[in-house]
């Protein structure tokens, strides 16, 4: 089944493992929310029998028992887990996602959603091959001839203003 993508804008920060990723979103995601900007994360892990919650949790023998969905509700969050046959399309993740302004996701390099990619010269100093959708680069690399916006990993204002230009109309 295929699913429209949502009405609230989405990019995707992607990069090979160990590149910075995780750190770099977490700081755009504080820059942009004290800008008043609600953000909704979502990240991609490619492998199966991911745990997210700490074994012996009630909502952890919940799943275990074979549950098709759990939720977890608390005073300032709800946790949400669905069983599926397969991994189900971006799309269909991000329509459930209302409230946010912006949707930032971590992964999903092989997406329909443009794409900034983080290339650090620590992890792997060349960028993905064959990358489409490419928009920016967050990197400490010297990139020749680059054809998208070029940000270093101090420049998190910059790139939240970016951001917002390009996707929130500020």
């Amino acid at each position: 089944m295929t699913v429209d993508a949502p009405s609230i804008p989405a990019v995707a920060f992607v990069g090979r493992s160990g590149s910075g990723k995780t750190t770099l979103l977490a700081q755009v995601i504080t820059e942009l929310e004290r800008l008043g900007v609600r953000v909704a994360a979502v990240k991609h892990v490619p492998q199966h029998d991911i745990v997210s919650d700490a074994v012996g949790s009630d909502t952890y023998r919940f799943w275990e028992a074979g549950a098709s969905s759990v939720v977890l509700v608390g005073k300032d969050r709800v946790v949400k887990t669905r069983r599926h046959a397969e991994e189900p399309e971006v799309a269909t993740l991000l329509a459930d996602l209302d409230g946010a302004q912006l949707i930032l996701l971590e992964g999903f390099k092989r997406s329909r959603y443009e794409k900034i990619e983080v290339v650090r010269a620590a992890c792997d100093p060349v960028p993905l091959p064959g990358l489409d959708r490419r928009i920016a680069f967050v990197t400490d690399v010297p990139l020749p001839d680059p054809d998208c916006a070029v940000f270093g990993f101090g420049e998190v204002v910059k790139l939240v203003a970016f951001l917002m230009r390009r996707y929130l109309d500020r």
